[in-house]
């Protein structure tokens, strides 16, 4: 009689080193993500303040068409920072799936993922059990997370132009 080559036993820890290597390449995947978030971020808000800046030096003939302009910044910067947002998580749950593969062969209870920031629905322990306590310098909303901000941020500036450019033309 012969051994199989490819036992459970090799099965299993084959399969294991493939789902520990797949969780690290999602988390460097959503590190780098998160690099590539902020970057463009960046630009978008320096192309606003020189915008800004053009508006209040632009004679004032031509100082309407820079709201207009920044407006339309304005609209593409919310539609990389939305996408970025969905990407964002959708590379936190396929952290979870991974990680919800991994938990039961390793015996990992109550373990937090990387950049888990909410409750998990099959842990026993809760986030607050962390012992990070919110105040005054620190505090977590749902609703206004730092990676919402890359979709809220150009929208709020989107509004404000648009009042720029009213009062603008209100003047002409």
């Amino acid at each position: 009689m012969q051994t199989d080559p490819m036992n459970d036993e090799s099965i299993k820890a084959r399969r294991l080193d493939f789902l520990i290597e797949d969780y690290w390449q999602k988390i460097s995947y959503l590190k780098d993500h998160f690099t590539r978030l902020w970057n463009r971020f960046n630009y978008f808000l320096t192309i606003q303040s020189a915008l800004f800046g053009a508006t209040v030096l632009s004679p004032d003939k031509y100082r309407w068409w820079v709201p207009i302009f920044a407006a339309l910044v304005c609209s593409l910067w919310y539609m990389f920072g939305a996408q970025d947002r969905y990407l964002v998580d959708l590379y936190r749950k396929e952290i979870e799936q991974a990680l919800d593969q991994i938990r039961p062969i390793l015996g990992l209870a109550n373990y937090y993922s990387v950049g888990q920031t909410e409750n998990t629905a099959n842990q026993a322990e809760r986030i607050q059990d962390l012992g990070v306590k919110p105040g005054f310098y620190q505090w977590r909303w749902r609703s206004l997370s730092t990676t919402k901000l890359p979709a809220l941020f150009p929208v709020i500036l989107l509004v404000i132009w648009l009042g720029i450019l009213l009062i603008l033309l209100s003047r002409r």
